[in-house]
């Protein structure tokens, strides 16, 4: 058996932190897709099963980089869906949190990444980086013009 040298181990344990983190996004943000489409918000529900398939190439693509160093994916605890969460601003104000964490984790491990010279992982969490990003935005968007527009946004953009 290899031994992983120290450098391989902190991109590794970085490398399954946000594996585990995309595998509870995509848990909630499916779980939130079937109760919106549920509840007559279609347009929502499409955004949400789109987020969390995005989600799942990313975990496909972080399992994929971590057994190309020799590593082992792991299954560890992470975010489970809210059962009893039916209000659409509040998937929101949870979905931009998860993006926000998603964000400073995947910055920190960029960091741990180019101090351990894999510019291999770096790239990879660069591009799983944007594409958080643009998810983080989309959020807001949706979120802030609920604020200023109330249930006429969420009647012609949502459903």
């Amino acid at each position: 058996m290899k031994k992983t040298k120290p450098k391989v181990s902190k991109v590794l344990k970085i490398l399954s932190e946000v594996y585990w983190a995309e595998i509870g996004a995509i848990g909630i943000y499916m779980d939130q897709h079937t109760k919106c489409s549920s509840m007559g918000y279609e347009k929502f529900a499409e955004m949400l099963k789109k987020d969390s398939i995005d989600e799942m190439k990313h975990a496909e693509a972080l399992a994929e980089r971590i057994l190309f160093l020799d590593g082992i994916v792991t299954n560890a605890k992470h975010m489970a869906p809210v059962e009893n969460q039916n209000d659409i601003v509040d998937m929101l104000q949870l979905n931009i949190n998860i993006e926000n964490e998603a964000i400073e984790r995947l910055a920190k491990g960029i960091a741990t990444c180019f101090s351990s010279g894999d510019h291999g992982s770096r790239l990879l969490l660069e591009e799983i980086l944007k594409s958080e990003e643009e998810h983080l935005d989309t959020l807001k968007t949706i979120n802030e013009n609920i604020k200023k527009y109330g249930d006429q946004y969420i009647v012609a953009h949502l459903m």
